[in-house]
């Protein structure tokens, strides 16, 4: 499925992905820094969402070599929140191999993951575009509160549907905008169409991580088995789980451990109906790819080429596409 789906894609936005230097440069008393992330939250990795950024350039019209602090930033500020929920997750594993937790500690994680984001802040101010600094700034705002939204929420337990689409939102969705919107504003675009590539990055986010919330009872997933379970996080599934049982969720609210809680329950029918709502945000995505092809298609060279403008919504297209066949 994988192969598939990079083979179909544009090349150059493709190749950009693939060749972009992760490298954090650091001075020589940091290299213990470099290492740990290079071995963990850098290491490996699909890449979707630089790819999703030069997708989006490519659709703009941005030139590549631009885009690419842009493309670097939202890979190295999604890092840090990986090495960041490592710790908060009590993970093992991540991608096949120890997560950064194991192989350093979480007081080192944690630290990594700031300087992650430092660095992201400092890479951003030397390209020189100020509004999209404070787009990131803002997104590492969202990532902080969604992890300290879910923090509360694993404290409190007190659940609802909606603030765990808040954490969505703020953890996955964010960045997913920032792809989204960099070329877009890159390229001098107007605040409505900016925005609605924002809503197009949100869409994404939200499917991408209900999707995500699945794939842990699917039997797929290289995390730790059911780990949100052991480590009482609710998830899209488990709360669809939870409240189409009130008895099991008073149980557990009352502070019985969450896997004792829904033990017996089957998941098959809880994990289809998010399934079901992450194909809602796809579909949502995809008709904004629609309302995009039309405020471009008066863009001079797509208007004397729109077969080019249609191949490059298809690169978006195909994105869409590989987010539903996760879920297969």
């Amino acid at each position: 499925m994988m192969n598939d789906f990079l083979d179909a894609l544009p090349k150059e936005a493709l190749e950009n992905s693939k060749i972009m230097d992760l490298q954090i440069r650091s001075v020589k008393a940091h290299e213990a820094i470099d290492a740990i992330l290079s071995q963990t939250v850098l290491k490996g990795g699909k890449r979707l969402r630089p790819l999703l950024t030069f997708l989006m350039a490519h659709l703009f019209r941005v030139d590549f070599e631009t885009v690419v602090p842009y493309a670097r930033a939202s890979e190295l500020v999604h890092a840090s929140s990986l090495s960041h929920d490592d710790v908060i997750d009590n993970a093992t594993m991540r991608r096949g191999a120890p997560s950064i937790n194991i192989l350093a500690s979480n007081k080192r994680a944690v630290l990594a993951g700031d300087y992650l984001l430092s660095s992201v802040i400092v890479d951003l101010t030397n390209a020189g575009n100020l509004e999209l600094v404070r787009e990131m700034s803002l997104v590492i705002k969202d990532l902080t509160e969604g992890e300290w939204l879910q923090l509360d929420l694993i404290g409190d337990r007190n659940y609802t549907r909606e603030l765990i689409r808040e954490v969505a939102e703020k953890k996955t969705s964010s960045v997913m905008c920032y792809c989204s919107v960099a070329p877009a504003i890159l390229s001098g675009a107007d605040k409505a169409t900016v925005d609605l590539c924002r809503e197009f990055g949100r869409r994404l986010g939200l499917a991408f991580q209900l999707i995500d919330d699945t794939l842990d009872y699917s039997g797929d997933s290289q995390k730790d088995q059911e780990l949100d379970l052991k480590n009482g996080i609710v998830n899209a599934v488990v709360y669809e789980m939870l409240d189409a049982h009130p008895a099991h969720f008073a149980r557990f609210k009352k502070g019985e451990e969450l896997i004792d809680a829904v033990k017996g329950i089957p998941f098959n029918a809880f994990v289809e109906k998010i399934n079901t709502e992450a194909h809602s945000h796809l579909e949502a995505a995809k008709n904004i790819l629609e309302e995009l092809s039309v405020i471009l298609s008066v863009v001079p060279e797509y208007k004397s080429n729109p077969e080019e403008l249609q191949a490059r919504i298809g690169g978006l297209e195909l994105i869409i596409s590989y987010m539903a066949l996760r879920s297969h």
